[in-house]
């Protein structure tokens, strides 16, 4: 072999590897300089400072959440996003007026509660009513027909303190059903128990999804469902519920959207979600307004560490998520059409509890691109979770169009304690819990606009 050809050849050996990782290996992120930056990172506080400050509670439908929808367009326009706008639609709001309940009779005493989203009004005059006790739905479902005539059903399942927060999915179905079930059975009205985790903050929610219930629902803090049910032990009981709401069957609501333009694929979206909306008794801190801040300071801590992204960012900030996804199910009707540019989505709805566990939900031949994103997150403590995963809150009606989601689970131990109660403020959002989910997601976020990897691969 000529000493032209063996050079050649040499060159061709030494290159060839080059190419073959090139084309077979996933990107490394500079992981290191991203988590040294969000650890010190003060934006997505700011934002959740601001947001919580600047609007405070934000009930679906209201003018507080139209308030928040502008001042959504203005702060993600600041922060460098473009094409910010709002995509509205039509819901019926609803809003808590008057809710007291009252044990009537030797006992006599006011007990702690607020109205479930969407519970119709008493009279005026309220309603009274005998209470019978369950131990949960499965109890209430199995009562005899008629049993309930003229008497009030009271639905007592409590919630466990657990990290994954599996105890809530359970505990907050008795606030969906109890007005249903129990009307089919005669009842007047409902009392539950907070599905949430505070001794003396009621944990409010939405009823029947997106609807207006059958029956008025009152739901009891931990410590008064555990005064009336000693109150049960002595004998038969009454209960005064009076509530009264006020309905607009005409109202509007909106998603707020923005983008961070791709330079290479600007026709692929990644979507960064949080929802815009709160419950009305707190300011809506860690629900959702740290979400909102901890997806945003993440897209624009990579920018300015990564340039600007290969493929399009979409921000999406939902409206009216608490009342049942409704902004949710309008974004996912409006691009049905068009799924297949959503190469990727992640949501931030769980409060400010660190990221415990990553699940992936992508095509079946993503292993490498899995297992290249669990090592990268390992030192910010996340483990490799399960393949699973759903899309949490609104991302969830992207699943079904074939959007490959991750769901960023974490650590839930306070947060049934605070969110939808009085007691969702700043003042109970960690910053240092907040700097590790901005990590991240500016990791995660990494994968999925600074390369061209494809999450769907089968």
């Amino acid at each position: 072999m000529g000493k032209v050809k063996v050079l050649v050849l040499a060159g061709l050996m030494a290159w060839l590897p080059g190419l073959v990782t090139a084309q077979t290996k996933v990107p490394t992120p500079p992981a290191k300089a991203l988590i040294e930056a969000a650890l010190k990172d003060d934006r997505a506080y700011a934002i959740t400072r601001d947001l919580s400050t600047d609007i405070g509670p934000r009930l679906a439908g209201t003018e507080a959440e139209a308030r928040a929808r502008d001042w959504a367009v203005a702060r993600l326009t600041q922060e460098g996003f473009t094409n910010a706008r709002v995509e509205t639609f039509p819901l019926t709001a609803w809003e808590r007026v008057i809710e007291t309940a009252t044990i009537v009779g030797p006992h006599a005493q006011r007990l702690e509660v607020h109205a479930t989203g969407g519970s119709p009004s008493t009279p005026a005059e309220g309603i009274v009513g005998e209470v019978v006790r369950f131990a949960d739905m499965v109890a209430l479902r199995a009562a005899a027909p008629g049993s309930l005539t003229g008497k009030i059903a009271f639905v007592d399942d409590i919630m466990p303190v657990t990290e994954d927060g599996s105890g809530y999915g359970k505990a907050v179905v008795k606030r969906r059903e109890c007005a249903s079930v129990a009307a089919e059975l005669g009842a007047i009205g409902c009392l539950i128990r907070s599905a949430g985790t505070s001794e003396r903050e009621v944990h409010v929610g939405q009823g029947a999804r997106g609807q207006q219930g059958k029956l008025p629902v009152l739901i009891l803090a931990n410590a008064d469902a555990n005064q009336l049910g000693r109150v049960l032990e002595k004998g038969p009981t009454q209960v005064r519920m009076q509530v009264q709401t006020k309905v607009q069957p005409e109202a509007q609501s909106g998603n707020v959207i923005a983008e961070m333009r791709g330079t290479e694929r600007p026709d692929e979206y990644v979507v960064l979600a949080c929802h815009l909306d709160s419950w009305d008794l707190g300011t809506g801190a860690l629900d959702d307004a740290v979400g909102c801040g901890i997806v945003t300071a993440a897209a624009k801590l990579v920018r300015d560490i990564a340039g600007p992204p290969k493929r399009s960012i979409r921000m999406i900030w939902y409206g009216a998520e608490e009342v049942g996804l409704i902004g949710a199910a309008a974004h996912a009707q409006a691009i049905k059409g068009q799924a297949g540019s959503y190469v990727f989505a992640a949501e931030s709805d769980s409060g400010d509890g660190k990221v415990y566990q990553a699940d992936f939900g992508f095509g079946a031949g993503t292993g490498p691109v899995k297992e290249a994103i669990a090592t990268a997150l390992k030192p910010l403590g996340v483990a490799r979770g399960t393949d699973d995963a759903r899309g949490q809150s609104d991302i969830s009606t992207l699943r079904p169009l074939g959007v490959p989601v991750m769901d960023l689970q974490q650590d839930a131990s306070k947060y049934f304690a605070i969110h939808h109660t009085p007691d969702d403020i700043l003042e109970k959002v960690d910053l240092a819990s907040v700097r590790q989910n901005v990590a991240v997601y500016a990791v995660t976020a990494w994968f999925a606009a600074w390369t061209t990897l494809d999450f769907r691969a089968e």
